[in-house]
Order: C-alpha cells, then sequence, then structure tokens
C-alpha cells in the first residue's frame, strides 16, 4: 500500500475536521479580551459605554454564530461536492477560510468587533463544508480494508485540532490580551498548508468512475493512492456499483425520505448519530456510517442530511441541557444512559455488519431489512382495516 493515502488523509485533516476542532476551542481562551474589545469599540464609536446584557449578547453572537454558519455549509456539501467534486471543493473552501482569518485578525486594529462576527460566519460555513467534504473524500479514496483506519483520522484530526486550539490559547502563547487577534487568525495556517498541498493528490476514484465516468482517471488515480499493486477487484466492486445505479443521479436529501429502499439506513443514521451527540462522540458516526451504509448516488446527501441534523442537534442540546440539570440535578445523565443502552441493544439487534463486504453486499443486507419493515407495515394495515 502507497504512504501517499495516508498523506493525502493528513492533507485533507490539516484543512478539513482539524479546522473544526481548533475553532470550537479557540474561543474560549480570549473570551475576556474580546468582551472588553467590544466594550471599547463601542464606546470609542458612539461615545457611551454599552451596557453588560449588549456586551454579552454581542458576545453570544461572537459564539453561536459558528454554529449557524456550519449548518449552512453542511447543507451545501452535498450539492457543490456532485458539482465540483470533491478535491475541487476542498480547495475552494480554503479561500473563505482566509478570508475569515483576515477579518478576525485585523478586527482590532479596524476596531470593528463586528469584523470577528462576520470571521466566525465564515469559518463556520468552511467548517460545515470542510467537515463533510473531508470525511466524503477520505472514505471514497481508501480500499475496502482500510476504509475504516483511513476514516477515523477525521476524529483524531478534531482532536488535534482541540488540543492545538487550548495549547494556543495559554497565556505563554496567544493567550494574552496583545495577541488574541493572531490567535482569532490561526486557521489561516493550515488553510494555506492545504491549498498548497492537496493539488498535487488525485480525486475520489469512486466519484471518478461512479459520478464522472471516467475509468481512466479512476485507474490512475487508485495506483496513485494504493500504489503499483492488483486493485481489480475493488475497481471491479466500484464498476458494479456503477451498474447498479446506471443512470441515477445523485440523490436530495429530500429523496432520503421518499425512497423506500433506504428507510432503515435513514433510521439507523439519525438514531445512532443522535446518540453519539450526547455522548460527545458524534464525529466518529459522522466518519463512518455515510460511507458504509450508503452507496455513490445517496452518500452526498446522506453526509448533507448527517451534518445538518448534528450541528441542529448541538444547537437544541445546548439549550435544553440546563433545564433538564436544573429538574433532575445530578440524576440528569440516567436519561442519556437509557438513550445510549437503546440505541446499542438497536445496533446489536438490527444494524448489519460492514467489515468486509462491499457496498452492493452492505445493500443487500438493508434491502432484507427495509422489506421486512415493508410487510410489517402492510400487515399493520391490513388489522387496523
Amino acid at each position: 500500500m502507497s504512504y501517499n493515502l495516508f498523506l493525502l488523509a493528513f492533507v485533507l485533516g490539516i484543512g478539513g475536521t482539524f479546522q473544526y476542532g481548533l475553532q470550537v476551542s479557540i474561543i474560549n481562551s480570549p473570551a475576556e479580551y474580546i468582551k472588553s474589545f467590544i466594550h471599547e469599540a463601542w464606546l470609542k464609536r458612539y461615545g457611551s459605554s454599552p451596557s453588560e446584557e449588549i456586551i454579552t449578547l454581542m458576545w453570544s453572537f461572537v459564539v453561536s454564530i459558528y454554529s449557524i454558519g456550519g449548518l449552512l455549509g453542511s447543507l451545501s456539501a452535498g450539492y457543490l461536492s456532485v458539482r465540483f467534486g470533491r478535491k475541487k471543493v476542498m480547495l475552494l473552501n480554503n479561500i473563505p477560510t482566509l478570508l475569515s482569518a483576515a477579518l478576525m485578525g485585523l478586527s482590532r486594529l479596524s476596531g470593528s468587533f463586528e469584523m470577528i462576527i462576520i470571521g466566525r460566519l465564515l469559518a463556520g460555513v468552511c467548517g460545515g463544508l470542510g467537515l463533510n467534504i473531508h470525511i466524503m473524500y477520505a472514505g471514497e479514496c481508501a480500499p475496502q480494508k482500510l476504509r475504516g483506519v483511513i476514516a477515523i483520522t477525521a476524529s483524531t484530526a478534531i482532536a488535534i485540532g482541540k488540543f492545538i486550539g487550548f495549547a494556543l490559547g495559554l497565556r505563554e502563547v496567544l493567550g494574552v490580551d496583545a495577541l488574541w487577534p493572531i490567535l482569532m487568525a490561526a486557521n489561516a495556517l493550515p488553510a494555506l498548508v492545504q491549498l498548497l498541498t492537496l493539488p498535487f493528490f488525485p480525486d475520489s476514484p469512486r466519484y471518478l468512475l461512479i459520478d464522472k465516468k471516467d475509468k481512466e482517471g479512476c485507474i490512475k488515480a487508485v495506483k496513485q493512492l494504493w500504489g503499483d499493486g492488483d486493485h481489480m477487484a475493488e475497481i471491479d466492486d466500484m464498476t458494479a456499483e456503477q451498474e447498479a445505479i446506471r443512470g441515477e443521479k445523485a440523490k436530495h436529501v429530500c429523496d432520503l425520505f421518499r425512497d423506500k429502499a433506504v428507510r432503515w439506513q435513514l433510521i439507523t443514521l439519525f438514531l445512532v448519530a443522535a446518540c453519539m451527540q450526547l455522548i460527545g462522540v458524534n464525529v466518529v458516526l459522522l466518519c463512518l456510517l455515510p460511507t458504509e451504509i450508503f452507496i455513490q448516488s445517496y452518500r452526498p446527501a446522506a453526509y448533507v442530511f448527517n451534518g445538518a441534523s448534528n450541528w441542529i442537534q448541538l444547537f437544541f442540546l445546548g439549550l435544553v441541557f440546563p433545564f433538564i440539570v436544573e429538574g433532575l440535578g445530578s440524576f440528569c445523565f440516567i436519561i442519556f444512559l437509557a438513550y445510549c443502552l437503546s440505541m446499542a441493544i438497536f445496533v446489536f439487534l438490527v444494524v448489519p455488519e460492514t467489515k468486509g463486504k462491499t457496498m452492493l453486499q452492505i445493500m443487500e443486507e438493508f434491502n432484507r431489512l427495509n422489506h421486512q419493515l415493508w410487510r410489517l407495515s402492510q400487515r399493520t394495515q391490513s388489522l387496523c382495516v
């Protein structure tokens, strides 16, 4: 196996999920400095000191606007990945990232806290888009035996991003009043690294063959990423998947709800990812589930649905959790324990094994489940009549 595949995973991680982890953690240490800057900018602009409520409101915008941007980025990932390809979207995603870094880095010099809000919004859009495209791109580039390993590198990149964000925020590094604009602009460096290195790698072999009908480009990409061994079995599996969905265009999110052939996949994706959101490791499922249980024509829509639902769940969890804590006190985690146990039982009893199986074999397993669900619904209807 060529080391190029692991180099690609590293390059994708730097400009993909690493940025998400960085932005989540980097905002904590300069909180008081940014609030002080908002106070100074408001006083200088309007000639009167803002109230504590206004400062808190502006700070809330700075923090929460990232999630709104992430939702917008996730919703656009499916269309853009099919329209322009995984590689091109990842490259273009770095341009607004650099713009967001410039806005936040120059905000103090310009005396505008609005630049921080706009910069965080752009960073959120790029984070939501990069999170989905990175995982899709990496999963589609991996051979069957390394699919899980390569996909999990996305979670590793998030963890490293969070660690780097916390480390940069230390007072001994950039977590001081004079340097917080540089701290907020730290996402420029990984964006530049990816912008300069990703052009040397090919697009996803699966995308090239199934979506672009470019078999020659697919074989060339496979050789560059996997080495010079015999990979015809993997290419034949891709060709079989291409034949199975011949004439089908890439699906939209609405098609996931309308098509009964992917009903169990959708149920599994939502329930398990929601469970992982509660215990804080949803990105692992975000990495694996859409890659493992959806064929090519449905995969972009599955990533859009999963990414958007995760951002929405994160927002509502932050909204509802304080009330749960207030009502149940130290027993509040019983709810999460019960939900997680029920999901473990669901996965054990319902979700088929995907290890060592091709996409078509996995689809056959889910087709049997969908048929059983259809027969159960028919029996229920007949009993009601």
